[in-house]
C-alpha cells in the first residue's frame, strides 16, 4: 500500500482502477526535406493550421458550457493566430528545412521548455496550452484522430503526469468523473474547467506516474488531498464504509441546502459563498447562498497576456451582479503584487513579497490600473447590487486614499452620463493585526468589515500558512486570533456596520459553533463546503451565546482547544 499527499483541484471521493494515459509521443516519419520540396512542405504546413484553426472555431461555435470556459478554449485559437508563431514554424521550413511535423515539434518545444524554465504559474500554464496546440497540429499532420475514450470502463481513475485542457474536454464527453496528475496548478486552464465540469481531481502527486500501474486499486481522496494506491483490506474496508456514508451525506446535504441557513434557536445567519471564477456562479445559484461574500478578481488577471482592460472587467462584474441578484457581490479589487504580474508590468524583486507591495499597496502605487478596476467596478454596480472592499489595508488612511480613487472615478462616469450606483457600500478586509487595532477609527469611514482569517493568522503568529513546517504554529483558534477577531466584531457593532469572515476559518464546520457562539451572523464560505455548513448552523442553539460569550481568551491555548473540540463538538455533528 502507497499513500501519497497531493492538492485537491476538484474535491470528491473515488474507488477505482487506475488507468495511465501516457504524455503524447510522436514519431516522425521525415525529418528533413529537400530543398525542391520547399513550396510544397509549406503548403502541407500551413494547411495543417488551418484545419487546426477551423476545428477549434468550430468547436467553439457549439460550445455550451459557461462564457468563462469558452475562453480558455479561445486561447488556443489565439495562439494559433499569433504572427510570430507562424513566423516561426516558417522558418524552421524554410530556412533549416525541417518537415512540417518536425518544425511544429521542434519549435513548440523550445517555447514550452523556455516557459517552464521560468518557474511560475502563469507560465508553466501557458507551456501546458502551447503543448495541446502542439499535440492538436501534430495529430493532423500524422492523419490521427482526436483522442477517444469509448472503451473507458466506469470506475476507472486516470493517471496523467499533466493534463491539458482539450483532456479535460474530453473527459467530460466521454464520463470520465476523476483523475489524478503528477503536474498541474489550481489556477491551470485544466484545473479551471476540471471545476467547471464536477471533475474530482488531485494534482501534485510526486512520482506518480512510475508509482502505479494500470489495473492498480485507487482510492483518491479528494477530500484529503491523498492518493492510495492499492490498499490493504482494513484501508479499502475503512474507505467503502466513508463512500458509502459520503454519497449518503450528499444526497442529504442537498435536501438540507435548500432550507434557511437559520440557528436551532432561531437566528438569521447570512451565509453566502466565495467566488474565484465566473463559470462557478450558475452552480453557486442552484446552492440557494445569500449572494457572494468575496468574489476575488485576481483570477482576471491571472493567466493573461496582457491587462483586462475596462470592458471585459465590466463584462465579469455584470455577469456576477446580474447572477446574484437580488443579494448581490461584495468585489474585492485585486489583490496581487508585482511577483504575480511581472510578466505584464515592471517590478522589483521582492525577498518577501507578503510582506510588500500587494493588496491596496500596489493598487494605489499603480492608479491606473486600479482606475481601470473602479471604473468597471462602478459601471457594473448599475446592474445589480454591488459591494467594494479593499484588501491589505493597515489602517484609515489606506482606506481614504482609496476612497479618493473611487470618487475621482464616479465624477468621471457622471461627467461622461454612465450610469452607476452613487451609494455603493465600501469595505475593507480585516487582515492585519493594525487593522484591528484601529477598527474603531476604520467603523467611522467604511460601510462593512470583512474578515480574512488566512492573512490574520499568519501575520499575527509570524507563520508562513503555505509552509507545511510550520503547520503546528498556523493555528487559527490561537486566543490571540479570537481576541482580535472579538475586537472587530465589537467595534463594528459600536458603530452599527457588518462585519462578515470570508477566510477559511468561515468554511471549517468546528469553527462554526464558535463564530456563532462570539457573536457573527455572517460567513461568507467556500462551494464545496456550503452545504455542511449550513447544517452545522442549523444545529447551533442560544446556550452558545452562554457558552462563548464571556469566555476568557486571555486563556492559554490547550484551555481554547478544550472549549472547542470538546464544549462546542455536540453542535458540529451532521
Amino acid at each position: 500500500m502507497i499513500i501519497a499527499e497531493g492538492s485537491v483541484i476538484h474535491p470528491g471521493l473515488k474507488i477505482g482502477a487506475a488507468r495511465k494515459i501516457s504524455p503524447k509521443t510522436w514519431h516522425l516519419r521525415r525529418l528533413q526535406i529537400a530543398p525542391e520540396e520547399l513550396d510544397s512542405e509549406l503548403h502541407i504546413l500551413n494547411e495543417a493550421v488551418q484545419t487546426a484553426k477551423h476545428d477549434l472555431e468550430e468547436y467553439l461555435a457549439s460550445f455550451q458550457g459557461p462564457p468563462a470556459d469558452k475562453e480558455i478554449l479561445n486561447t488556443h485559437l489565439l495562439i494559433l493566430q499569433d504572427p510570430e508563431l507562424e513566423s516561426q514554424l516558417r522558418e524552421a521550413v524554410r530556412v533549416r528545412l525541417e518537415s512540417a511535423p518536425l518544425a511544429v515539434q521542434n519549435t513548440f518545444d523550445s517555447i514550452t521548455s523556455q516557459f517552464r524554465e521560468l518557474r511560475n504559474d502563469f507560465f508553466s500554464q501557458r507551456a501546458a496550452d502551447y503543448q495541446d496546440v502542439q499535440n492538436r497540429l501534430l495529430g493532423i499532420l500524422a492523419g490521427e484522430e482526436q483522442d477517444s475514450y469509448d472503451d473507458w470502463q466506469p470506475g476507472q481513475i486516470a493517471v496523467l503526469r499533466e493534463i491539458t485542457p482539450s483532456q479535460v474536454s474530453n473527459f467530460s464527453r466521454f464520463k470520465i468523473d476523476a483523475y489524478c496528475t503528477e503536474q498541474g496548478s489550481f489556477t491551470s486552464h485544466a484545473s479551471i474547467l476540471s471545476r467547471s465540469l464536477d471533475i474530482t481531481s488531485v494534482t501534485g502527486i510526486a512520482g506518480l506516474f512510475d508509482m502505479v500501474e494500470n489495473g492498480d486499486t485507487l482510492i483518491l481522496d479528494g477530500l484529503e488531498g491523498k492518493l492510495i494506491v492499492n490498499p490493504d483490506s482494513p484501508t479499502l474496508l475503512r474507505y467503502e464504509g466513508l463512500l458509502k456514508a459520503y454519497l449518503a451525506k450528499q444526497d442529504k446535504l442537498r435536501d438540507i441546502g435548500k432550507l434557511p441557513a437559520i440557528t436551532f434557536g432561531g437566528r438569521q445567519i447570512k451565509l453566502r459563498c466565495n467566488l474565484e471564477l465566473l463559470s462557478e456562479l450558475d452552480s453557486l445559484r442552484h446552492l440557494g447562498c445569500d449572494g457572494i461574500g468575496l468574489y476575488r478578481t485576481e483570477y482576471l488577471y491571472m493567466g493573461k497576456d496582457s491587462l483586462p482592460g475596462e470592458d471585459l472587467q465590466f463584462e465579469a462584474y455584470r455577469e456576477a451582479a446580474e447572477k446574484t441578484s437580488p443579494h448581490g457581490v461584495v468585489i474585492r479589487s485585486f489583490d496581487l503584487g508585482g511577483d504575480k504580474l511581472s510578466h505584464l508590468i515592471p517590478a522589483p524583486h521582492e525577498d518577501n513579497p507578503y510582506l510588500g507591495s500587494r493588496g491596496i499597496r500596489f493598487s494605489l502605487s499603480h492608479p491606473d490600473i486600479f482606475r481601470t478596476q473602479i471604473r468597471a467596478i462602478l459601471r457594473a454596480s448599475a446592474y445589480g447590487k454591488i459591494e467594494l472592499m479593499f484588501p491589505m489595508v493597515m489602517d484609515v488612511r489606506d482606506f481614504l486614499k482609496a476612497r479618493e480613487i473611487v470618487l475621482e472615478c464616479e465624477n468621471d462616469l457622471k461627467a461622461r452620463k454612465i450610469d452607476y450606483d452613487p451609494q455603493i457600500p465600501l469595505g475593507v478586509m480585516i487582515e492585519i493585526p493594525s487593522a484591528v487595532l484601529c477598527a474603531d477609527e476604520l467603523a467611522k469611514h467604511c460601510d462593512f468589515f470583512s474578515i480574512g482569517t488566512n492573512d490574520l493568522t499568519q501575520y499575527t503568529l509570524a507563520a508562513d500558512r503555505n509552509n507545511p513546517a510550520l503547520a503546528p504554529y498556523y493555528l487559527t483558534h490561537h486566543p490571540a486570533l479570537l481576541q482580535l477577531l472579538r475586537l472587530t466584531l465589537r467595534a463594528a457593532q459600536r458603530h452599527g456596520i457588518p462585519v462578515s469572515i470570508c477566510g477559511e476559518m468561515a468554511s471549517q464546520l468546528h469553527y462554526i459553533p464558535l463564530l456563532i457562539g462570539m457573536g457573527f451572523t455572517e460567513l461568507s464560505v467556500n462551494p464545496a463546503s456550503f452545504n455542511q455548513c449550513k447544517s452545522v448552523i442549523r444545529g447551533c442553539d442560544h446556550a452558545l451565546d452562554l457558552l462563548i460569550g464571556d469566555f476568557d481568551f486571555n486563556c492559554d491555548l490547550a484551555q481554547t482547544e478544550e472549549l472547542i473540540y470538546q464544549t462546542l463538538k455536540p453542535y458540529y455533528q451532521i
